[in-house]
C-alpha cells in the first residue's frame, strides 16, 4: 500500500479532469483527497470511517468509466488504495 500511496502523490492530477465537477457519483478532487486521508490513518480508522471509506470506494468504482479515458488509471490507483486500506492485513503492512 505504501508504494501505491507514493506513486499517487508523485503522479500529477489528470489535466483532462475538470476540478470541481462530479464524474459519475464522485467529485473529481474530493474523492482522491478523502480516500488518501483515510489511507494515512489505516491503523486507527473508526468503524464509521471504514464504512465511509467503503462507500466512497464503491462510488468511485461505479464512476471510473465517467472519467476521461486518460484519467481512468489515476482513479484506478485511488481505488486500489481504498481497497488496500480496507483489507484487514493493511493495518500491519502500512509501514512496510
Amino acid at each position: 500500500m505504501t508504494k501505491e500511496m507514493r506513486l499517487h502523490v508523485a503522479e500529477r492530477f489528470p489535466e483532462s479532469v475538470e476540478k470541481g465537477l462530479d464524474y459519475g457519483e464522485v467529485d473529481a478532487v474530493m474523492i482522491g483527497a478523502d480516500i488518501y486521508g483515510w489511507a494515512t490513518r489505516v491503523g486507527s480508522l473508526s468503524d464509521l470511517d471504514r464504512s465511509r471509506l467503503a462507500r466512497a470506494a464503491d462510488e468511485l468504482e461505479r464512476s471510473i468509466s465517467a472519467f476521461p479515458k486518460d484519467a481512468q488509471s489515476y482513479y484506478e490507483r485511488v481505488l486500489r488504495i481504498a481497497r488496500l486500506t480496507l483489507k484487514p492485513e493493511s493495518v500491519h503492512s502500512h509501514t512496510r
